[in-house]
Order: C-alpha cells, then structure tokens, then sequence
C-alpha cells in the first residue's frame, strides 16, 4: 500500500520530535492550563496531529513551530483565554510548583515576581513565554500568526516596559521612604 510508507516514516518522524519537543511543549501548556491533565491531553493532540499531516504526506517546514502552534489552537479550542497568569504572588507559588522550584534560584524568582507583568499586552506576554521556550522569532511568529517584524516588536515593548522597572530606584517601585 501507497499510504504504508506515509504512515511508517511519519511515525517514526513524530516519535522523534515527541523525544525532542515533549518537555519543552508540555511547560509551554503547564503555563496556560491550571489542569495538568489538560496538558496531557493537548500534548498528545497536538503530535497525533502531526503524525495525521505527515502520514497523509504534507510538508511541514518547522515541526516545532507547527506542534506549538496546533498547541495553542488547541489551548484556545479547549475554552481558556490566553492570559499572563503570572502576575501574582498566587500565580508565582503555581509556577514555581510546576517547575519543582526549591530554594535554588528564589532570589531570582523574587526579583521577577516584582516585575510589572501587568504591564504587558497579552501578545507581549505570549511572544516571551514562547520566547524563553526557545523558538526563534520566526518560530514564534508562525505559532502565532504574527511576521518576524511584529514579534520583534512585541518582544521589545515587553522587555523596555520591564526594563523600565529594573533603572527605577527601589523606593519608586511602590516601596514606602521615609521622609525627613
């Protein structure tokens, strides 16, 4: 059968991707969903997908790009607006539970959990979280359907609206002085 060799090679094609991209995927979908399961089930959609698409022999340029953009269809599909759930100390202790946080790296964790995440737009925040996953400009932009240019501009807006924060002096960040 014609279809033997599409379904053998897009198997063995998708097996190796989920080896690579799995990790890196399943974080990307703990930050949007507070249901670990939902993860899961949008993990796996999101490369039965692909191996669907390979096996009816399409071309797909940048699978990663494609399996985190099926994935944030899927995250829309399944009912939760996309939202910066990290704005809180709340969303912080979600996060750092996520992660297996342990005392390693608090300082840094504090320090990013005063940043005004509250600041940026939700393509802002969308276009760092896929940022700090690793994709590329052009990768991020094929997930969300945005051009190199536009990325780049969201990118930078997040980062001078935080960097804003950061050349402020402690006590202009909401922090009480003294008065003499």
């Amino acid at each position: 059968m014609a279809g033997f060799g599409h379904s053998s090679g897009a198997a063995w094609e998708t097996e190796e991707l989920f080896a690579e991209h799995r990790d890196s995927l399943k974080r990307y979908l703990r930050r949007h969903l507070d249901d670990p399961s939902a993860a899961e089930d949008i993990l796996q959609e999101s490369f039965i997908r692909y191996f669907q698409s390979r096996s009816r022999g399409d071309e797909i340029e940048q699978p990663r790009a494609w399996l985190f953009r099926v994935a944030h269809n899927l995250i829309i599909d399944y009912g939760r607006k996309s939202r910066a759930d990290l704005l809180d100390e709340e969303g912080w202790e979600r996060l750092e539970g996520r992660m297996g946080g342990g005392d390693q790296g608090l300082e840094a964790r504090l320090h990013l959990s005063s940043l005004p995440w509250d600041r940026l737009t939700e393509q802002e925040m969308e276009c760092l979280r896929l940022r700090s996953e690793g994709l590329k400009f052009r990768e991020v932009g094929e997930v969300l359907g945005l051009s190199i240019s536009t990325v780049a501009s969201y990118i930078g807006r997040a980062v001078k609206k935080l960097q804003e924060t950061e050349k402020r002096e402690p006590s202009e960040r909401g922090r009480a002085t003294p008065t003499r």
